[in-house]
Order: structure tokens, then C-alpha cells, then sequence
């Protein structure tokens, strides 16, 4: 289906009102609460093969004369649980539209943020209603790593039992490595597939491992930053070494070609 008719039908299905979804020129955005919100993407590389295998969404943000916010601003408006269902689930449904209309030349996967307070206000079935909204853009759970952007053991049975329904639907799931060691055991008992972490850490690293969970490290912004993250065994990583948030995907790739196009201190090949 084409984004224009994605488009249509997706405001036509939108109860709310306060929210439309548009074209700006080869991309989407949305109208909500007075604010324009748009999509970046920034690569996620397999760290031994250097292969981008899927891009991470963030949010922009920005007021009618062009002001930039922080993409926490309109979340911080929502005053009900409703209104956090709907803004989030807004903002999923623009990256997956973002996401489909570069698929021609950008494979892998997309991983998207839900915010905690989403997790809590939906009482079950969690994942139901984005997954029709994927099969609409013609993708699906499998496509998608769903980013836990909370500490997962402070949600309790709610919080755990809302990852259990998005794992049955075949969702991926993503969640902050903790600070502290001893709450490792407690995150890695929800099952994720991916624990983020903001730095090396081989110690737990090598339990992540042992409990069948990829380590995805932020922040691998240089060659050091690298050899880092492939000595203490990392799977994953995003930085700028690899390509800052963008609008624009980076291509994945087969074979040894490199993922990213600059070279770096690391000694990759343009």
C-alpha cells in the first residue's frame, strides 16, 4: 500500500483528533498537541562483521516557528494514560512509515522506544494493536525490536508481564543493562534479546552471553571506543562511528563491504 493511502488510513482510524500524520516531502511526519515530531534513524552494526543490521528510531521534535525540543516534550504533556498510549503508539507508526518508504535500499530491522508509562497504562494484549498497525506498513513483529526505555524491575508483575505478551506476538525485546551488578540477574529473568549498556563491561558481559542475550553498547563514537567493545565481547553497537541519527538509513549490506562510508580511526575503508 502506498504511504499516501497508509496515511489516509491511518488518520481515518485515529479516534483522537488531536493528531495527523502527513507528508513532508519524501518522508512522514505528525501533527500532535501544536508540535511537528519527525524521524531519525541511527545504524546499529554488528561489531565483528562492521554490518548494519538494523537502525534505532529516535523523535524529533519542534514548535510551529521551528524551535527544537527534546524529544521528551510531548510525552511530559500527556496528563492521562490514554493520552501516552496514543502519542506513543503515534510515534511508533511514524518511524515504521519512515522505516517502509527507504526499504528498497535499507533492510534489517528497526528498533523503537515504548515509553514506560505505556506499559502500564495498557492493561493486557500488549503489542495487539501495533501489530496490525505494522502489518498495514508491510512489515511485522519480526521486523521489530521493541526498546524498553525504563528500568524494567522498578514495573513489577505489570512490567513483566507486558514483555511476555510482546515476546508471544514475536516481538524482540531490548532493555538497559543496569548500573549495578546485582540487578543484573532480575533484567536478564525477563528474557531479552538485547541488554544496551552505555560502556564495556566484561564481567557482565560474559553473564548477558551465558543467558543466550546479545550486548548492544552506546556511545562507540572512535577506534578506541571499538576495540573496547570488541574486547570485552560486545554484539552490538551504535555511535557516530557508525552514522549519527539521521533521516536518512544507512544501506545494509552483504558480504565484506563496510557500513559505513567514512573513514575512521579504526581504519575502515570508505
Amino acid at each position: 500500500m502506498p504511504v499516501e493511502d497508509l496515511i489516509r488510513y491511518f488518520n481515518t482510524a485515529d479516534a483522537s483528533g488531536d493528531s495527523t500524520l502527513y507528508v513532508a516531502g519524501d518522508r512522514v511526519e505528525a501533527w500532535h498537541g501544536g508540535l511537528h515530531l519527525g524521524s531519525l534513524f541511527q545504524p546499529i552494526a554488528d561489531l565483528r562483521s562492521e554490518r548494519v543490521l538494523g537502525h534505532r528510531a529516535s523523535l524529533t521534535v519542534r514548535r510551529t516557528d521551528g524551535t527544537g525540543l527534546p524529544p521528551e516534550a510531548p510525552f511530559d504533556a500527556c496528563e492521562s494514560g490514554p493520552a501516552i498510549v496514543h502519542l506513543d503508539r503515534l510515534c511508533r507508526t511514524l518511524h515504521a512509515l519512515n522505516f517502509l518508504a527507504q526499504r528498497q535500499r535499507t533492510g534489517g530491522y528497526l528498533q523503537v522506544a515504548i515509553h514506560p508509562r505505556h506499559l502500564l497504562a495498557v492493561s493486557n494484549q500488549h503489542g495487539l494493536v501495533y501489530e496490525a498497525i505494522l502489518k498495514r506498513c508491510g512489515l511485522g513483529p519480526a521486523d521489530i525490536v521493541l526498546d524498553i526505555d525504563a528500568d524494567v524491575t522498578e514495573l513489577g508483575s505489570h512490567g513483566a508481564h507486558a514483555l511476555a505478551s510482546y515476546r508471544q506476538r514475536g516481538y524482540r525485546l531490548a532493555l538497559h543493562g543496569p548500573e549495578q551488578a546485582l540487578a543484573l540477574p532480575a533484567v536478564l529473568a525477563l528474557a531479552p534479546d538485547v541488554l544496551r549498556f552505555a560502556a564495556a563491561d566484561p564481567s557482565a558481559f560474559a553473564a548477558v552471553r551465558r543467558a543466550g542475550t546479545q550486548v548492544e553498547i552506546t556511545g562507540i563514537d572512535d577506534g578506541e571506543a571499538l576495540r573496547n567493545a570488541l574486547a570485552s565481547e560486545a554484539d552490538l553497537g551504535t555511535g557516530l562511528l557508525f552514522g549519527e541519527p539521521s533521516s536518512v538509513c544507512r544501506p545494509t549490506h552483504t558480504g565484506a563491504r563496510n557500513p559505513y562510508n567514512s573513514p575512521s580511526s579504526y581504519g575502515a575503508r570508505p
